[in-house]
């Protein structure tokens, strides 16, 4: 809810064609943090139109359907709309390739559809704070091939890590424990594993090690050890 006089610290807009999910999502994300307003979207179009151009949407929930390719080129679009800030998206899907093929168009994170609400919620804090949520079907499934990820590839995905990731993977560099980057940082553990856990899905690598070997070959740190 926001605050007296109608002023709101965050906007989040959530975009679903079904007004079920579009009422139900709403009602849990009224609770990601206070003074916050939430506004429904029963389409791209919509959000346009609610969207003026002084306005800003701190966060996009897109409720996206089984055309997988439909459903990227309107992320595509939702991500040239100028007022925009994060986007998640609620991926239908329990197919880790296709989550995946939306963390490379850049979105901020990805839930399925079965998440449980407090995962939702953290999910949606943590792009909120400039983090980016990678869901477990990612995490767990098959890597086989990570291993033997060219370097050249692994030191490009550092561009499509985040700030903050970036601040976690200059940690991972020294070898700092989790903890010490949450003391670090000023961010809390859970926070921490994961920014870890997408630095090392982004990077193609199979644990920390290898992820402070590229940071180290990076230049984005001195030294390298674990």
């Amino acid at each position: 809810m926001c605050i007296a006089g109608g002023r709101c610290d965050v906007q989040i807009f959530v975009v679903s064609g079904h007004p079920c999910c579009r009422l139900g999502l709403a009602t849990i994300l009224e609770g990601v943090v206070e003074n916050v307003q939430v506004v429904e979207a029963r389409s791209i179009d919509h959000l346009a139109e609610l969207l003026p151009e002084s306005a800003q949407a701190d966060l996009v929930v897109f409720d996206t359907s089984a055309n997988v390719n439909r459903e990227m080129e309107t992320v595509a679009r939702l991500q040239e709309m100028k007022g925009i800030g994060a986007v998640m998206v609620i991926h239908e899907q329990d197919q880790p390739e296709i989550a995946r093929r939306y963390l490379d168009m850049g979105v901020n994170g990805v839930v399925p559809k079965r998440t449980e609400i407090p995962v939702l919620i953290s999910a949606a804090r943590l792009v909120l704070s400039g983090g980016r949520y990678v869901p477990d079907l990612v995490l767990n499934a098959d890597t086989v091939g990570f291993a033997e990820t060219p370097e050249e590839f692994a030191i490009a995905g550092l561009e499509r890590l985040t700030r903050r990731q970036m601040d976690v993977l200059k940690e991972l560099g020294q070898g700092a424990s989790n903890q010490e980057i949450g003391t670090r940082l000023g961010i809390a553990l859970a926070t921490v594993k994961l920014h870890v856990n997408a630095i090392l899905n982004t990077l193609g690598v199979r644990n920390r090690t290898e992820a402070a070997i590229i940071a180290y070959r990076a230049g984005l740190t001195t030294v390298a050890r674990q």
